[in-house]
C-alpha cells in the first residue's frame, strides 16, 4: 500500500481521488517579512558578486539556494530515519552538513528522545487538509509533534503548521498529543529549541483566506470550499 504522501500532487493530497489542501500551501496565504528580505538580500549580492548578471539571472540566485537547502533537508530526514530505524548514527555525511547532524544527535541523546513516528501524513476530513509531520516523540513524559527546521530561525508560522497536524492526528487516530515545538539544526554543531502554543483556530482563519485567494483553483480540482 502507498503512503499517503506519495499522492500529493498540484498543492492538494489525493486521498480515495479526494483533493485535501496541503498545510504548508495554506500557509503561504500570510505574509513572511523574513522570507521576503532574505529574497532580496540572495538577489543583491548575487549582483554585488557579480554586477554583469542581467535580470533573470539575479533573480534566479535565491532559488540556487534554496535547491541546496533541499538537498540539506533530505540528508537530515535520511539520518532521522535511519535512527529511528536502529538508533544508526550514520559516519558518512557530506562536509557540509556534519554541524547539522551533529545538532540533530546532540539533541536526541541528550533529551534522551524516543521517537514514535517519522514523515507521517495526518489528514482532516472534518476541515478539508492534509500534511505531513516531522517527527511523533516522547519527550519529557509528554508526546510532542516536532518539526525540523535547517534555516535561520524558528519563525511563529511553524507553530501554526505544528497546531493543523496537532488537530489532523488527533481526529484520526486516538493518539493524543499534549506539546508541540520546533528543533533548529544550525550549521555550528548546536541546535535551538522552542515550544510553541496550540493556535488552530488561527491556523483555520488563514485556510479561509488561502481558499479565497485560490478559489477558481479548488473548483478546477473539485476541492469543496
Amino acid at each position: 500500500m502507498k503512503k499517503l504522501i506519495d499522492k500529493k500532487r498540484g498543492n492538494f493530497y489525493w486521498i480515495n481521488k479526494a483533493p485535501f489542501a496541503s498545510v504548508t500551501q495554506i500557509l503561504k496565504a500570510i505574509d513572511k517579512p523574513a522570507l521576503r528580505y532574505w529574497f532580496g538580500k540572495e538577489v543583491y549580492y548575487a549582483m554585488v558578486k557579480n554586477p554583469t548578471l542581467g535580470e533573470k539571472e539575479a533573480l534566479s540566485a535565491p532559488y540556487k539556494t534554496s535547491g541546496k537547502a533541499r538537498e540539506r533537508g533530505k540528508t537530515i530526514h535520511s539520518v532521522v530515519e535511519a535512527y529511528k530505524s536502529s538508533k544508526t548514527v550514520i559516519e558518512t555525511i557530506p562536509e557540509e552538513f556534519k554541524g547539522y547532524v551533529k545538532a540533530f544527535y546532540g539533541w536526541i541523546e541528550g533529551e534522551k528522545i524516543k521517537i514514535e513516528e517519522r514523515e507521517k501524513t495526518v489528514v482532516s476530513k472534518k476541515h478539508n487538509y492534509a500534511g505531513t509531520l516531522d517527527l511523533l516523540v516522547l519527550k519529557d513524559k509528554s508526546r510532542w509533534i516536532i518539526d525540523v527546521k535547517t534555516g535561520k530561525d524558528i519563525y511563529p508560522e511553524a507553530f501554526l503548521q505544528l497546531s493543523a497536524y496537532k488537530h489532523a492526528l488527533e481526529e484520526d487516530t486516538e493518539i493524543k498529543v499534549d506539546r508541540i515545538g520546533v528543533l533548529l539544526l544550525q550549521e555550528n554543531g548546536k541546535h535551538k529549541f522552542a515550544e510553541g502554543e496550540d493556535n488552530f483556530e488561527v491556523f483555520l482563519a488563514i485556510k479561509k483566506l488561502w481558499e479565497f485567494l485560490n478559489k477558481d483553483i479548488c473548483k478546477k480540482v473539485g476541492y469543496a470550499i
